[in-house]
């Protein structure tokens, strides 16, 4: 992107294409603040390199960073109680037509207003169902010359092939666990436990930072953790519906610590977010006994290496693979809005070898 800056060829939308937390939005709002800048710095790298950096002192850059700038615009679903057709509601699962159509496509051709060019970052643009995708076409297709358009996205997959092709690509990787631990670090998390989120955020520093430093009410997210961990080691059929509760207990606790800090985020969203990562950890606790059994020293859970043993003698490799399997069966089913109760009650029920839910 800087070579195509250089070279005055630089495209008017792009797709920032990869897992949540990796840096796609961190990344566009870098981008953002440079294009509106009124004083771009240019550091030489090499003889066909340049690198164009925001100033960080004009009143672009001091007007981005409190959040205000007038030519940068933040597009995402929750701004759907804010549109003239859906006032009031709360945000739906899909990116809403409406917002699309009134904080996008209807502004897209309003002249700057501070700097030369304005920016519309689009998040989770995989939310986007076909008839957004559609209604965009045009806009990406030729969007006015002063315009910027990215969309985030954490599975291009879901992006129809007619949006793809009138976007540049760009797409992002996991990041290396050192600088997720490090990063960690640097917030006051243990290293023990830094190493956890960082393992089983597998590359995303965003959900690593999430997961380590939320708060909630009574507990931490790391003492869930190991209380789940401890549990599954213990677990008989019998216990299925007792677990099951304590889980949908920690989910609702997670849930409200996340309300209280993202307060403009959907609470049907928080509350998949919360199942989700708790199914998450329990996938976790069966790919260290997978590990163990292929010989491997280096467990997610390194802390509770006695629970992971006590579980390798009870099911072998190929066991914990189809155990896995069922756990991100699961994942779907939270997509798919199923009852968070049905989905933890059944989930323990086949992890604790019913013969009859199996059946």
């Amino acid at each position: 992107m800087q070579r195509a800056l250089g070279a005055g060829r630089l495209a008017h939308a792009y797709i920032f294409a990869g897992p949540a937390g990796v840096g796609k939005r961190t990344t566009a709002q870098a981008w953002a603040k440079m294009l509106l800048c009124h004083r771009r710095r240019v550091e030489t790298v090499s003889e066909t390199l340049k690198f164009h950096d925001s100033c960080g002192e004009c009143e672009s850059c001091r007007v981005f960073e409190v959040g205000a700038h007038p030519d940068y615009h933040l597009i995402e679903k929750e701004l759907r109680q804010y549109t003239a057709k859906d006032k009031g509601k709360e945000a739906k699962q899909d990116l809403a037509i409406s917002v699309v159509r009134e904080f996008l496509i209807d502004k897209v051709a309003h002249r700057p207003v501070m700097s030369e060019c304005t920016v519309y970052v689009l998040r989770e643009a995989e939310r986007l169902n076909a008839s957004s995708q559609n209604a965009l076409l045009k806009v990406l297709e030729e969007p006015p010359k002063h315009c910027y358009i990215i969309l985030l996205c954490s599975r291009a997959d879901r992006l129809l092939p007619t949006t793809q092709s009138r976007c540049q690509m760009v797409r992002f990787g996991p990041v290396d666990e050192a600088h997720i631990v490090a990063a960690l670090a640097d917030r006051g998390v243990d290293g023990t436990q830094a190493r956890y989120w960082a393992r089983l955020s597998e590359g995303s520093m965003g959900e690593a930072i999430r997961w380590a430093t939320l708060a909630p009410k009574g507990t931490t997210c790391y003492e869930i953790k190991r209380q789940l961990v401890e549990s599954l080691a213990k677990h008989k059929l019998e216990d299925s519906l007792e677990l099951a509760a304590w889980m949908g207990e920690a989910a609702s606790k997670l849930t409200a610590a996340w309300a209280d800090v993202e307060s403009q985020t959907s609470k049907t969203d928080l509350g998949r977010r919360a199942v989700k990562g708790l199914l998450r950890m329990t996938a976790a606790v069966f790919t260290d006994v997978i590990n163990l059994h292929m010989g491997r020293t280096e467990l997610i859970n390194e802390d509770q290496k006695g629970p992971i043993q006590t579980l390798a003698g009870r099911f072998d490799a190929e066991q914990s693979a189809e155990k896995i399997a069922k756990v991100y069966e699961n994942v779907r089913w939270v997509e798919a809005s199923v009852n968070e109760k049905l989905i933890f009650e059944e989930l323990l029920l086949n992890l604790a070898g019913s013969a009859i839910i199996s059946a």
